[in-house]
């Protein structure tokens, strides 16, 4: 029997401690929560389950046989920096099971967009080739989660916070992009572009896939192909082995932009992984059966004449420049706004100039900072006082026939907790307008 310590006991942590409780270990789940809140009932009658303050269970480190962090506690926290002091390994619950429990022939997708995506149509295009696969991580059930999967392909979306101390595995990693963010998690925008890239730079290099511009710019060695040497792509056409398909046959979500490139990075890797490439018919019936993703350029549906689209995942300038160039030409209102990131808008800002018939609205703690991004752009915009704000004044200025589109470029500020958030209060706002 081993005695596990949990630090924090989020989606993840539930997961593991089912896990590891099954295995008949002894679980110590350090929570904040643990000084005013009783243990989960789910596990409150188990004898091996503890439920301890951070400050108590800082004395149990050195009895501890494994040392597991939630995703969101960064490694500054004191369990995981005091845990480190002592020379134990640190990683998270899906971590733990990419080094011990991932089969050969497990997929880990990262990126700083696009991550789900990607997910979802590597997933589905295996599955219409015949192929056993899955989703887990951020899309679908945590690894660890019971029963496990029994997949010959898991397919994991990983975030920068899973991948910061992630250990060697057997699989095969993508990364669909990198722009800056979580600096503030990360430290610096090159310590996050680290851990999005950790898994290349093992001492036995993990293959993979990435953006040739990414390749380039980190000096990634040749265990790392480019998306465009292996699917070129031109325009609306993607070149397979077998011959060109343009999947906006198929789906007309395929358009220039984000889902289009997130066919070809799933069309990719099934063919690097697989060693098969994906007929014709199989990329084409993959893209007829693509729905999309929730707040990820989402049409809201509203019945009073504009297009409602939620784009809240886009938290960085340059999804909200796809989801722009997706809509060009159209008479809009872009939704602008949230936390500070240090992330730069100017590239955001000096696009928005190019069409006049862009109303920007623009809120939050980092209004300031686009707002001179904008001034020095030339590029006209109205500052509301809060998010709610921006919404009943999109719905007041957009004539009939406009787009609405909440794109922030920017994530949530603490008063909405997250992208759920933001979400639901835009459906809320549509619908209201019907």
């Amino acid at each position: 029997m081993s005695r596990v310590l949990l630090i924090g006991l989020g989606v993840e942590g539930m997961a593991a401690a089912r896990y590891f409780l099954a295995q008949g270990d002894e679980v110590i789940a350090a929570d904040q929560r643990a000084a005013s809140q009783p243990a989960p009932s789910e596990f409150a009658e188990n004898p091996g389950f503890h439920w301890h303050s951070e400050e108590k269970a800082s004395g149990l480190i050195a009895t501890c046989d494994l040392v597991l962090r939630s995703p969101g506690v960064p490694p500054r926290q004191p369990l995981v920096t005091t845990a480190l002091t002592q020379g134990r390994n640190v990683t998270t619950p899906t971590g733990y099971w990419l080094g011990t429990l991932s089969p050969e022939g497990t997929i880990t997708v990262t990126g700083s967009k696009g991550k789900s995506t990607t997910v979802s149509l590597i997933v589905r295009m295996m599955t219409v080739m015949g192929l056993e696969a899955a989703p887990h991580g951020n899309i679908g059930l945590p690894p660890l989660d019971t029963p496990v999967a029994g997949a010959t392909h898991p397919v994991l979306e990983l975030s920068s916070y899973m991948l910061h101390d992630a250990p060697e595995g057997p699989y095969f990693h993508l990364v669909t992009n990198l722009f800056r963010e979580h600096t503030p998690w990360h430290g610096s925008e090159e310590a996050y572009h680290a851990a999005k890239l950790r898994p290349f730079r093992f001492s036995a290099p993990r293959p993979g896939l990435a953006p040739r511009a990414v390749i380039e710019t980190h000096g990634l060695g040749s265990h790392v192909r480019a998306f465009e040497d292996v699917v070129p792509l031109e325009e609306d056409t993607l070149h397979l082995p077998g011959g060109p398909v343009v999947p906006t046959n198929a789906n007309d979500a395929f358009g220039p932009g984000p889902s289009l490139l997130a066919l070809r990075a799933a069309t990719a890797a099934v063919l690097e992984v697989t060693g098969t490439a994906p007929s014709l018919e199989d990329v084409l019936e993959t893209a007829r059966g693509y729905t999309g993703l929730p707040s990820r350029q989402e049409i809201v549906p509203s019945t009073d004449g504009r297009l409602w689209i939620n784009d809240a995942l886009a938290t960085v300038p340059e999804a909200t420049a796809h989801a722009l160039y997706r809509h060009k030409g159209k008479d809009m209102t872009l939704l602008l706004g949230g936390a500070d990131r240090e992330q730069a808008f100017t590239r955001l800002a000096e696009g928005l100039t190019e069409n006049a018939a862009i109303r920007v609205l623009i809120f939050g703690s980092v209004a300031d900072r686009l707002a001179d991004a904008l001034t020095r752009a030339g590029a006209a915009f109205t500052r509301l006082d809060s998010y709610e704000a921006a919404l009943k004044e999109a719905a007041r200025v957009t004539p009939t026939g406009g787009v609405i589109l909440f794109s922030p470029a920017a994530a949530s500020d603490p008063a909405h907790g997250n992208y759920t958030v933001r979400a639901d209060l835009f459906r809320e706002a549509a619908n209201a307008a019907s």
